[in-house]
Order: structure tokens, then sequence, then C-alpha cells
């Protein structure tokens, strides 16, 4: 599929897109029969168990299982969450003569082009993220382009900072940039890697993101499909993509698609949009994370491929028409 099509159906996670309505009520309607489902699992079993239980025990019982089930995801999240940076790509009036001054004079002499999401690799500052994030730094030519990234510690333990990103490598075949940042004396958390060959469509996954300029956002969601195809920035095809209807909005681009452990399974990319609305269809789609594996270590270690140097950038993939979270 051609990229061109994307500005009506395929939209990468940088900018707004809002879900319909009827998916608020499809998720009601599920969650009615799951619970219900639930309450008839519990009142048997503890019928089974014990035929005089009071309906107030049977009651007390499902509270605590769905008590139970809300920490564990608290918890994934608090786990899972610090791993996972805010990306804003911003363009200057002038070339500033330190990076210092970068982040001293954004306000005044800079302007935003874009956000996105992103995670941490490794202990040593490099940032996983979907190359339409920061294509125009991959493509500057004028040194006006500057990338920051952010981390905010949503536990509370005050290991947020602000720092400017390095472009390592890229390749837009698979939408794939790896940033670095220096860490000075802060603390980082890499994020756990899984394998995405073990998905299964129906299980529970989660994305954790910035859509909007909200950092550390959860969505949750299930595995809705295996094995698509969605354009990649170069006008080629990314196959083996994983659909999810998890929401996935802009800012959300670049951000790690989680499973029930909290093990990343796949860098969410794009969602499907209607067309001329920007609305989210609740179709949305992530990059599995064995993917991601084949080319990550190759561009940290050797940097962008030679054919990807001297790309010129005529792509207005992800930030403006384009949108992925």
């Amino acid at each position: 599929m051609a990229l061109a099509s994307l500005q009506t159906t395929l939209s990468p996670l940088s900018s707004s897109s809002t879900s319909l309505p009827s998916l608020s009520l499809s998720t009601t309607r599920r969650r009615a029969i799951a619970f219900g489902s639930c309450v008839s699992l519990a009142s048997s079993l503890l019928f089974l168990f014990n035929p005089n239980s009071s309906p107030l025990a049977l009651g007390q019982l499902l509270s605590d299982e769905l008590q139970q089930e809300e920490d564990r995801i608290v918890n994934l999240f608090q786990e899972s969450s610090p791993s996972v940076v805010f990306i804003k790509d911003i363009e200057l009036t002038k070339v500033p003569k330190t990076s210092s001054e970068v982040m001293a004079n954004e306000d005044e002499d800079a302007k935003v082009e874009g956000t996105g999401s992103g995670f941490i690799w490794d202990k040593f500052g490099h940032i996983v993220t979907n190359y339409h994030v920061v294509a125009k730094l991959a493509t500057d030519t004028g040194d006006l382009q500057r990338c920051k990234v952010f981390r905010v510690d949503a536990r509370g333990r005050g290991n947020n900072f602000v720092r400017e990103g390095k472009i390592v490598g890229f390749d837009p075949a698979f939408d794939r940039a790896v940033l670095k940042v220096d860490v000075g004396e802060y603390e980082i958390k890499p994020a756990v890697l899984s394998t995405s060959k073990e998905i299964r469509i129906g299980q529970s996954c989660f994305a954790i993101g910035n859509p909007y300029g909200y950092e550390n956002t959860l969505t949750t969601g299930v595995i809705s499909g295996l094995g698509r195809e969605i354009p990649a920035p170069n006008g080629g095809a990314i196959k083996g993509a994983i659909q999810t209807y998890a929401s996935i909005n802009a800012g959300n681009s670049g951000g790690p698609l989680i499973d029930s452990h909290g093990h990343v399974i796949g860098v969410n990319t794009a969602t499907f949009t209607r067309t001329g609305s920007g609305m989210s269809s609740g179709v949305n789609f992530a990059i599995p994370i064995d993917t991601v594996l084949r080319s990550v270590p190759y561009l940290i270690v050797y940097g962008t491929p030679y054919a990807n140097r001297f790309l010129i950038d005529n792509l207005s993939f992800g930030t403006h028409a384009h949108q992925i979270p």
C-alpha cells in the first residue's frame, strides 16, 4: 500500500484522532458479558464447594477477584511506565551555539513540529522509536531540527529527566529509529522484551505512551489480528504487523505494546482512520518486537544503512496529515 493512501486510511501515531462512540458501547457490552460469565462461574464454584453459601459470600468473592485484577493492572503500569519516554520534535528559528541553549530557549526560539513516544532499550541511554516520529531530525541539513526526550516517573520517585536526543541510526523500511540520550546520574530502567512468536489472537495487551502530549497514558485491549501489512515511510510495506484494539492515538507512535507480564511485544505504529474524519476506528497496528530485535542492534552498532543516509524526506508521515500515536 503506497503512503499516499495513508492519508485516507492508515495514520501514523503523532497527531489527533478520536475514538468512535460505538467503540465505547462495544467495550461496555463486552465487559458486561465478561462480568456475567464471571458471576456465573463464581456462583457455580461456590455452590459446588459449599451449597449453603450466602449471596453475601458470593458478592465478597467477586469483589476480591475484581480487586485483584485491578491491582494487577495497576502494578503492571507502575513497573512498565518508567521505561517509556515522551519525544518532542522541535524546529529552531536560529542555530544555537550549544545544546544547553536549545533546552533553555525552546519556547522563544523554537516551535514544536510533532510528538511521539519511545522506550528505553538499554542502560546506556538508547531509545527506540518510530522513524516517522523523528524523520525531520533524521533528514535535517540545516542544523535546525532538535529532539527532546522526557521521562516522567509515574511512581513519583523523582527520576524525571529532560535530555536532547541524538540520532544513532534509522531505517525507514521498518519505520525504526534509535536515539541516544546522556542519562548522566539518572537511574533508567530498560524495557523488558518478549517475543512476538507466542502472541495469540484474543490475548490481553496494553499500550503505554503520550497521546496528545498526555504522558504516561495506559490503554487496554486485546490482540485482534496477526500478520497484517502496513505502509512503510519509504513507500514499501511492513509485513507481519500486529492488529490490536488497545487505543492508539496521536503521540503514541514509538511507544511499547506490552503483554500481561509487562514485556514488550510490539511497537505502536499506526491507526486506521475513517476517510476525511481523522477519527480512529479502533483498528490499530504495532510492529512485532521480533522485527525490532533484528534491526535495532544493527543500528546501534553500525548506524544508518548506507542506502538511507541521503534519504530525502518528502513524506509527511506521522506529524500532520497522518498523525500516528
